[in-house]
């Protein structure tokens, strides 16, 4: 299965807000609906979290995105050669 992170801002109008409101449903909860929904009637697995924020974060969370998968790439990478340096020969028992 390949997995894809899917970073978005979504804006609601303050009508639309309100009306949530009135009705008792917390705004986070319905666009978490919205889109899981949307993407699960189309066969993705989806787990998201959505926090309500006055900032316009999505390129500051970008950018940390960007650097927690290099560091994860390099972990790997390093990983990696510590084993082949264990065992040169690629076959190695134990």
């Amino acid at each position: 299965m390949k997995r894809f992170l899917v970073l978005a801002e979504v804006e609601m109008e303050d009508t639309q807000y309100h009306d949530l409101n009135k009705k008792g449903i917390e705004q986070t909860d319905f666009i978490n609906s919205v889109l899981a929904d949307h993407g699960r009637d189309r066969g993705l697995k989806i787990k998201m979290r959505c926090i309500e924020t006055e900032y316009h974060l999505l390129d500051d969370v970008c950018k940390a995105v960007d650097t927690i998968a290099t560091d994860k790439a390099f972990d790997e990478l390093e990983e990696a050669m510590l084993r082949v340096n264990m065992c040169p020969s690629g076959n190695c028992e134990a």
